[in-house]
């Protein structure tokens, strides 16, 4: 399938950060998490905003933001709960490395709704790329993929960077094996101590043109 998007061009020379790395959903927090964690879910996803170069036909790319919103009801009306929006905590100076994230959300099914990316040509040719509900979303068809999380679960949605192959667009990553997913729980849980005696699921976001389908062996 075709992945749609929308190009917005911009001057070359761009100096603005954005002031906070997430909205929408909330921060997890242990306070928060002891008061909610019965009736809420948990999302833990990580996000690489780091500039890749040599991406596609572009000198380089980068990740902006990205957002998930929940669909269960069908209500366009949202609280601080049903969407997860994330983003770069700059535009030009990032690490490229992978940032683990923690979200407090209503239960229900979630659809990846939005993505910004920046494409640099060269120096002097900047714009960005978008897809939003318009192209993501269609009646109950989600081309952007979905997950699911019930009242009390903590799940894992995968590792958000991009890919170069044909065209620079986000890809759900995820982590390969046991092993190496025990590695990764162990990040989050030092991140985030109050989930130490907690299980966390794997159960990645359901994309066909996003990702890769993946199932962690038993």
């Amino acid at each position: 399938m075709q992945l749609l998007f929308s190009k917005i061009i911009i001057p070359a020379v761009c100096t603005l950060l954005l002031s906070t790395t997430y909205s929408g959903a909330s921060e997890l927090n242990k306070s928060h998490f002891v008061k909610k964690s019965t009736e809420m879910g948990v999302v833990l996803v990580d996000v690489n905003w780091g500039r890749q170069w040599g991406c596609a036909k572009y000198e380089n790319a980068q990740l902006e933001s990205l957002q998930f919103e929940n669909v269960s009801s069908g209500d366009d009306e949202h609280s601080e709960y049903t969407q997860i929006k994330l983003e770069s905590p700059s535009r030009i100076f990032v690490d490229k490395r992978f940032i683990n994230y923690g979200f407090i959300v209503e239960p229900g099914k979630y659809a990846f709704t939005e993505w910004v990316m920046k494409v640099a040509k060269s120096v002097r040719d900047v714009s960005y790329r978008k897809a939003g509900r318009e192209q993501l979303v269609n009646g109950n068809e989600y081309h952007g993929g979905t997950f699911d999380v019930g009242a009390g679960e903590i799940v894992y949605i995968g590792n958000m960077f991009l890919d170069c192959y044909y065209s620079p667009v986000p890809w759900r990553y995820y982590v390969e094996g046991k092993k190496n997913y025990e590695t990764q729980v162990k990040q989050y849980k030092s991140k985030f101590e109050f989930l130490k005696d907690k299980k966390i699921i794997y159960r990645l976001l359901d994309t066909k043109n996003y990702g890769s389908k993946y199932s962690l062996p038993e």
